[in-house]
């Protein structure tokens, strides 16, 4: 459908569906100069805001703020992951940035022959083997590049979404990511 619509400043002040309507109601405005363009579009316009406007300029600034929106909860769950941390030999362990620092520096002085008391989530200690220390780093790394990677995935996948419908498929589920590398890092080790 053709919009008939005249602007000030940028601005839409006055439209119609019906063109001699318009310029009818035109010839009435003091305000309005009498040789002001009379513009036309297929456009929908509507009232938003107190003033009138294209609908897709607001179905675009719709789109960038659920796009926001899913940005943050995507970001938000990426750091609830990592702070709800991984379970290795039925104990429960950190992931966040500090653990993952704390691992990293002992695994690098920790030598084959030794045993090393690791605290878990609640600061109980548990006792490992060099070569299980070995294996719960393995665990936790691979669980932070699978958080990391779906991170990742899920914010491209937002910045490409064309219509606020395709943000609200995007699924985040950290939870079956860390279940997944778990099982998979498992099964590695049981296979060797």
């Amino acid at each position: 459908m053709t919009n008939y619509y005249i602007e000030q400043n940028n601005k839409i002040i006055l439209w119609d569906t019906d063109l001699e309507k318009l310029s009818n109601t035109i010839v009435f405005l003091s305000d309005i100069p009498e040789n002001i363009e009379i513009k036309q579009t297929e456009d929908e316009i509507v009232y938003r805001n107190n003033e009138f406007v294209f609908a897709n300029e607001i179905q675009a600034e719709l789109l960038e703020d659920a796009r926001q929106l899913k940005i943050d909860e995507i970001n938000a769950a990426k750091e609830t992951a990592f702070k709800s941390g991984f379970f290795f030999n039925n104990s429960h362990f950190d992931c966040d940035d500090r653990a993952q620092i704390r691992l990293s520096a002992q695994l690098a002085i920790a030598k084959q022959d030794d045993t090393i008391i690791w605290l878990d989530y609640d600061y109980n200690p548990v006792t490992f083997t060099y070569e299980e220390f070995v294996q719960m780093c393995q665990v936790a790394t691979s669980i932070v590049s699978n958080i990391e990677f779906e991170t990742s995935t899920l914010l491209e996948a937002a910045a490409e979404a064309s219509s606020v419908d395709e943000l609200n498929l995007l699924s985040i589920n950290y939870n079956a990511v860390i279940f997944r590398t778990q099982q998979e890092t498992e099964s590695e080790d049981t296979n060797e």
